[in-house]
């Protein structure tokens, strides 16, 4: 079966789009969600072309106390979202501004014990109520593969909570093709029984190149598709939502550099580099710096987000919809391809 699938999807990229595109019906709507700092302007472009359902909003950091850290909260951004007719969720993290990267060991601490599951559990659902969220994002990223059970029993109790008080939960998980995954991270979460208890599973659909690899794509069509039919099979079509990034890197010096579209188009305006497209549909160009150091940049533009959702829609017309990373700096152009291709469900 897994070579079928790869024999159907060979032809990738734009190639892909040209050969199914007149069989793709507007037949079938999904939902969007889109993960924000708090960007008024995309939140704004987003809505204008009717491209999002809900967004996630990335304020708020698990402690290792048992608290949350709220400091970045804007209640008047909430308002906003809420008055535009969006559904709207807390988005909490294991994420360490300190360490600039998601704390393995501070989940590890609060999932030791039943007590410390619970107490943080109570903490998230009280941030939600009180503060008139419609749910909880959980984004705990990095988990020891060790905690695989605890993390379970964790976002069970956290579900029930919420669900007690009508709130939702949704999750992000790593991508992977089987159980129990190729690294640790992904194989702390076990798909089957996270996805039975939440009510939206985003799964990380990007992320294949980065600065542990070669230069390449960020989201290549064909890996997602496998990581989805995966995912189908053990989860609910219908809570399962298709990462698609809004980025790209720059790798230079065996390191790679988050871009942002806005980056992207400053990068072309300063070296106007001849722009060509990789298989996987994404836009790629090389050059060198003022340094005289040789870079490769892969990123999106309006093409390659066709290229992901058209996959979407052909080979997983059964799941709820995407989840984006992240909104702010993009082109308006992914909201028109969103808006096209998805019939988003508002």
């Amino acid at each position: 079966m897994k070579s079928n699938r790869k024999k159907r999807l060979l032809v990738g990229g734009l190639g892909f789009i040209a050969l199914f595109l007149p069989a793709l019906a507007q037949d079938t709507t999904y939902q969007v969600s889109a993960w924000t700092f708090g960007d008024e302007t995309s939140l704004d472009q987003a809505v204008a072309r009717n491209a999002v359902d809900e967004v996630c909003i990335d304020w708020f950091q698990s402690l290792r106390n048992g608290l949350i850290d709220s400091s970045s909260e804007d209640i008047g951004y909430v308002i906003l979202a809420k008055n535009k007719g969006l559904r709207v969720l807390a988005t909490v993290s294991n994420y360490s501004p300190k360490m600039g990267e998601f704390d393995s060991r501070l989940a590890h601490y609060i999932l030791a014990t039943p007590a410390r599951r619970k107490q943080h559990a109570a903490k998230i659902c009280e941030l939600c109520v009180d503060h008139c969220y419609d749910g909880i994002d959980l984004d705990w990223e990095s988990v020891f593969r060790g905690d695989r059970n605890r993390f379970t029993r964790f976002v069970r109790v956290l579900a029930a909570k919420l669900h007690e008080k009508g709130k939702i939960l949704s999750i992000a998980v790593h991508a992977k093709t089987s159980e129990p995954g190729d690294w640790f991270g992904a194989k702390a979460e076990d798909y089957a029984k996270l996805g039975a208890v939440v009510d939206e599973f985003k799964i990380m659909t990007y992320d294949y190149s980065g600065s542990w690899s070669n230069p390449g794509p960020v989201a290549p069509p064909t890996w997602a598709d496998e990581v989805l039919a995966f995912a189908e099979s053990v989860v609910s079509p219908a809570k399962i939502m298709m990462g698609i990034p809004f980025y790209g890197y720059d790798w230079s010096g065996g390191d790679a550099e988050y871009l942002l579209w806005t980056d992207v188009q400053a990068l072309i305006s300063t070296y106007a580099p001849t722009i060509s497209r990789d298989a996987s549909g994404e836009a790629t160009f090389s050059y060198t710096d003022g340094s005289g150091n040789p870079h490769i940049v892969f990123f999106q533009d309006s093409l390659s987000i066709q290229a992901k959702l058209e996959m979407l829609r052909l080979l997983h017309p059964n799941i709820g919809g995407i989840a984006v990373w992240c909104m702010g700096g993009e082109s308006d152009g992914f909201w028109d391809e969103i808006a096209a291709h998805l019939a988003p469900s508002q």
